[in-house]
């Protein structure tokens, strides 16, 4: 088999697979690492939990109005021209937000940094899929999407806290950026696609065929199903230490490792979710499955003694990822969607999951601040629940 048709030779296709695996550790180390920062950055700029969880909410925002146009970007200019551009706009939003003067020049910069996020992660995926589409995609996309997610998640919210400690949080912010800047050259010697397919180079728009990857149906399902358990998890992962360390009387190192391990628990979850379900023509049970187990550890918190919110954390971040892989894979093997379409395929996904990204640390940072952390725990497994019964009406590979 060729690597025009994805799976070519294995030393190829696996180098590509680091090549974007590098660009996914980049773009998380400079999303999570404003969180290790929450606390200094609220006593500089004189704000609470409240603005705190809007840099969340606002790099979300960024992160979702982008994906469908990044993979309508990658269809008109080429993959690699646009994998770079991702790379470059959040590295240099990075390196602004460390020089940010005041919370709403911060604020600003984040949702920049969202935006080149966005646009690396929906064609980045697609060029997963591309180079994979043949054989081990939904392992690959565990790798990158899971694994690779979690490893640089893990670095900003705990390995980072000690690059904050020996400089600042200006200066970690900033070291950030210029990571990402380096991966960016990086990209730009080692990355290629598949030969043979002129269209991964730039192409023009079949309007009809991008009508037609918008409206599948099973990619509007199965977005929606993630809602509740995107932003779920993305405000534990980020919020969860303030909790053990002001309502559980957590050390400030425990709680900062905590989140690091509810990051790093997705790395196995990933890997063999991916796994699993690359032998499995029941992709729905993947997908839906894992969030009913997420809303019920998510329901738990308040109820458990301290010691047992280790395991609920682990457990959150490996059942969430362990999901993701089969989720990312829904638009090759669910909805068929042309190689050349699936960075805007994905990009619809990621688009509706990034709703709940928006929307849910706003509403939990209120609730939080008006009735306390057990309600807003409540509240997320709620939303959790609920969104995931309605992928019960997504369609497995053998009947799409």
């Amino acid at each position: 088999m060729t690597a025009a048709h994805g799976a070519g030779p294995g030393s190829v296709r696996w180098r590509m697979l680091a090549v974007i695996s590098l660009g996914i550790i980049a773009l998380t180390l400079n999303w999570f690492d404003v969180a290790t920062a929450f606390p200094l950055i609220g006593a500089e700029f004189k704000v609470g939990l409240g603005s705190l969880s809007y840099l969340i909410s606002l790099y979300i925002v960024g992160y979702g109005l982008t994906h469908i146009p990044g993979g309508m970007l990658a269809t008109a200019i080429g993959m690699k021209k646009t994998l770079v551009l991702g790379l470059l706009v959040q590295g240099l939003a990075g390196i602004m937000s460390g020089l940010s003067h005041s919370y709403a020049e911060l604020a600003f910069f984040r949702f920049v940094s969202g935006v080149g996020g966005s646009v690396f992660i929906a064609v980045g995926t697609a060029a997963v899929v591309v180079w994979f589409r043949e054989k081990d995609v939904t392992l690959a996309l565990g790798i990158t999407g899971g694994a690779v997610f979690s490893a640089g998640a893990a670095l900003a919210l705990y390995g980072w806290l000690y690059v904050q400690q020996a400089t600042s949080w200006r200066t970690s912010l900033i070291l950030a950026g210029v990571f990402e800047l380096l991966v960016m050259l990086a990209t730009i010697v080692a990355f290629r696609v598949p030969e043979g397919d002129q269209s991964l180079g730039g192409t023009r728009f079949d309007r009809a065929a991008l009508r037609a990857t918008l409206a599948s149906r099973d990619l509007w399902v199965y977005g929606v199903a993630l809602f509740g358990g995107y932003g779920a998890y993305f405000t534990t992962s980020q919020l969860f230490s303030e909790y053990v360390t002001l309502h559980r009387h957590f050390g400030t190192s425990a709680g900062g490792l905590l989140s690091a391990l509810i990051a790093l628990a997705g790395i196995p979850g990933s890997v063999l979710g991916g796994y699993c379900a690359d032998r499995s023509r029941n992709l729905r049970m993947f997908v839906v499955g894992p969030l009913i187990v997420v809303a019920a550890l998510l329901a738990l918190i308040p109820a458990v003694p301290a010691r047992a919110l280790w395991v609920l954390g682990i457990g959150i971040g490996f059942f969430l990822i362990f999901g993701f892989a089969a989720w990312l894979a829904v638009p090759v093997r669910v909805s068929n969607i042309e190689q050349q379409h699936i960075g805007t395929a994905t990009g619809l996904m990621l688009t509706l999951a990034a709703l709940g990204g928006f929307f849910i640390p706003i509403i939990f940072g209120h609730l939080v601040a008006h009735t306390g952390f057990d309600t807003g725990w409540v509240f997320l497994a709620i939303v959790s629940f609920t969104c995931a019964l309605l992928g019960l009406a997504g369609r497995n590979p053998a009947t799409a």
